[in-house]
């Protein structure tokens, strides 16, 4: 299974790369055609999708992830992904309805300006074009089809960026340009992957697959909404103590620290359909184990470099009035990352105890209501950033040591908690280097020996052992060292 996991990892983390890659380019385009007022309303409508796309579809592509390992028979398998497919249009038709017809109310409560009236309507298309393209593009992870996955990431994220450009620069259309980008880029990206799709999909429909399905997935829908209050009340308590600009300054620091997810997205596709196959294998938990400490190696340099390096980034990515934003990354990388390093601890859902699940959430959800309403007022983006962190560390302990009880994992916990200690005071280091108004070069010198220092300490801690590197760079040497001769 390890093996697999390297593979497809590989494939979907370079996809992820490619397609954040083209998604970066986005920035300098978005800070310069839109104010941070504008950007804090383009921020709360993507958070409005991910809220749908929790809610909307009761989480159904959860149930058929779970329910397509143990279905052999292709009849049967076409029955329960068309069935999937048919309930997440219907369910986002009738979101796209009910969002258009509320539009000037809905506008009003969220974004609380009318200019924005136009931006809403095509953020509601978007959130729904977006939900069904979703489905469809996990559907590839299910069949192990990662190349597959890759191409389509890849198309979306250049369709968003050719949308944009055209929309916002040629024809000047502001945030409502942002928008209609967005919805053209998913709804061209829906019918490729149909396309592709086409023996996997089709007109049936199945009432008894479709009940089996939501037994799994609906109880995770609390839980998902509980998710969201934890990592996206801060926008809301962001907008409603403070501004939308306030909420654009966060929203770009977010973006900075949401690359560190690069580091799990490839992992995260592979990771969940081959433990659904293989997690009854007695050499699986120690596999999952060591795949954790090389992803804690990579992942606390990943997020030191960010931190690091935030306000470099900003300063080619974005205009000055967001350099504020730089600071957050710090906070907010770890914090995100935390929020998804849950697929390490899969006992909860090879259990099918899903209700625990839905308590760990509240809890996380819980902590971020109370730190957001306590520290915001306090701290403004600053109090946010650290309510997400609070919350994402409750989430991930809580997850984790229910997971422990049901499917245990030989976790190498002293290099962890050695390594997390190395990372913290390089961070504040940094933090000091970047108030100390010392030169460019002297300051990029400073912060890279601390980046190095990191990367030593997670070799000497034993989360990425030497001879693990070695094997590793043999393989990558036979898979695209030597060509063959033609």
């Amino acid at each position: 299974m390890l093996k697999a996991v390297l593979r497809d990892s590989l494939v979907y983390g370079l996809a992820s790369v490619l397609s954040k890659g083209l998604a970066i380019f986005l920035l300098p385009l978005y800070t310069r055609v839109l104010s941070p007022g504008d950007y804090g309303a383009y921020d709360l409508l993507i958070t409005l999708g991910a809220l749908a796309n929790l809610a909307v579809a009761l989480e159904i592509s959860q149930g058929l992830a779970r329910h397509w390992a143990d279905t052999a028979e292709q009849g049967a398998r076409v029955r329960l992904a068309s069935t999937s497919l048919w309930f997440t249009v219907l369910m986002y038709g009738i979101f796209l309805l009910c969002g258009l017809l509320a539009a000037p109310q809905l506008n009003a409560l969220i974004l609380g300006r009318e200019s924005y009236l136009d931006a809403f309507r095509l953020g509601v298309g978007f959130i729904a074009a977006n939900g069904v393209y979703y489905l469809l593009l996990n559907q590839f992870r299910w069949e192990l089809r990662s190349k597959a996955y890759a191409l389509v990431s890849f198309i979306y994220a250049l369709l968003t960026l050719l949308f944009a450009a055209t929309f916002c620069l040629l024809l000047d259309m502001g945030l409502s340009g942002v928008m209609l980008a967005q919805l053209l880029a998913a709804s061209c990206s829906s019918l490729l992957c149909l396309w592709l799709l086409r023996g996997t999909f089709g007109f049936a429909f199945d009432l008894r697959q479709l009940a089996a399905m939501l037994r799994f997935s609906a109880p995770l829908v609390p839980a998902g909404l509980a998710v969201f209050v934890s990592l996206y009340m801060n926008r809301f308590a962001l907008s409603h103590f403070t501004s939308l600009e306030e909420v654009g300054l966060y929203g770009i620091g977010s973006r900075v620290a949401g690359l560190s997810t690069l580091l799990i997205l490839g992992v995260q596709a592979a990771l969940t359909p081959l433990v659904y196959q293989h997690y009854r294998d007695a050499e699986t938990p120690a596999q999952i184990a060591r795949l954790f400490g090389w992803f804690m190696a990579v992942a606390l340099a990943g997020c030191l470099f960010l931190a690091l390096f935030a306000r470099e980034l900003l300063t080619l990515f974005a205009t000055p009035e967001y350099m504020v934003g730089a600071a957050l990354v710090a906070v907010l990388a770890p914090a995100l990352l935390l929020s998804q390093m849950y697929i390490f601890a899969p006992g909860i859902a090879i259990a099918k105890k899903t209700q625990w699940q839905l308590w760990v959430t509240l809890l996380s959800a819980a902590v971020s209501g109370v730190a957001n309403w306590l520290l915001v007022p306090l701290w403004g983006i600053w109090g946010a950033a650290v309510s997400t962190l609070l919350a994402s560390l409750v989430f991930f302990l809580s997850w984790l040591w229910l997971s422990q009880r049901l499917y245990r994992i030989p976790y190498a916990w002293r290099g962890c908690a050695l390594a997390l200690a190395v990372f913290v005071g390089c961070a504040l280091l940094g933090a000091e280097v970047d108030e100390a108004g010392l030169t460019m070069l002297l300051a990029l010198l400073l912060k890279s020996v601390l980046l190095l220092g990191l990367l030593v300490m997670v070799v000497a801690a034993g989360l990425l052992p030497v001879t693990d590197l070695r094997a590793l760079l043999v393989q990558l040497r036979r898979r695209f060292g030597a060509s063959p001769r033609v």
